[in-house]
């Protein structure tokens, strides 16, 4: 494509030079000018891009179900919005202890706390999910592996409680949450003393606290 825009450029000022090499009333750089400005509004018109065509256009579908599109509308977000609902979260690895893995695993089942891993441990997807397995036993425990939220919630050792609060997914630039989007304490205690300290220093985090407590406490298990 370049080579013939090229060619067809020499050729259309040859043709021009040609046909006004005997002009005689202008000077050189007159007609110089003037055959560029030819040139050039040859070439717009050649490469100018055609009108489009309305028959192609995307059709309106013909018959459509009002039934269904109420259904698509009713899935909608837009429509109905999730409930803003917080997440307690456990930032946990196999390097730990086992004993305090199986006791997050016991508080986690009462708390409703996800358990978090950075990666994998072993080879194989396979070797992962039976360690998990095998953790988790009958306990109805979420666990899963999302290295970016180690990042999202500057989560650097394990364990780590974190408190997030329903739009924390909103990051920076730098994939780390809004720090007044979650409250975490870091450390291998039981979730009970983790929650009890946010909720006696964290006015702003005391209620949630409280709530994710009560279910531990209230629990008959």
């Amino acid at each position: 494509m370049r080579t013939f825009f090229v060619r067809a450029l020499l050729s259309s000022v040859l043709v021009l030079l040609v046909h006004h090499a005997y002009a005689g009333d202008e000077t050189d750089l007159e007609r110089s000018n003037r055959i560029l400005k030819e040139v050039t509004q040859r070439v717009e018109n050649q490469y100018r891009a055609p009108a489009a065509n309305l028959d192609r256009l995307p059709q309106p579908i013909r018959s459509a179900n009002l039934a269904d599109m109420a259904r698509q509308f009713a899935r909608s977000p837009i429509a109905k919005p999730l409930p803003a609902t917080p997440e307690l979260m456990v930032f946990v690895s196999f390097s730990m202890p086992h004993e305090s893995l199986v006791h997050i695993v016991e508080q986690s089942e009462k708390t409703g706390a996800k358990l978090i891993f950075r990666g994998f441990a072993g080879d194989k997807l396979s070797d992962m999910s039976k360690r998990v397995a095998d953790l988790i036993g009958s306990h109805r425990v979420e666990a899963l592996v999302h290295p970016p939220a180690f990042t999202q919630f500057k989560v650097v050792q394990v364990p780590t409680l974190v408190i997030s609060l329903s739009d924390a997914g909103n990051r920076l630039d730098n994939g780390c949450a809004q720090p007044d989007r979650y409250i975490k304490v870091t450390g291998d205690v039981g979730q009970d003393y983790a929650l009890d300290l946010i909720e006696r220093t964290q006015p702003k985090w005391a209620t949630l606290a409280a709530m994710f407590n009560g279910k531990l406490q209230r629990s008959p298990f």
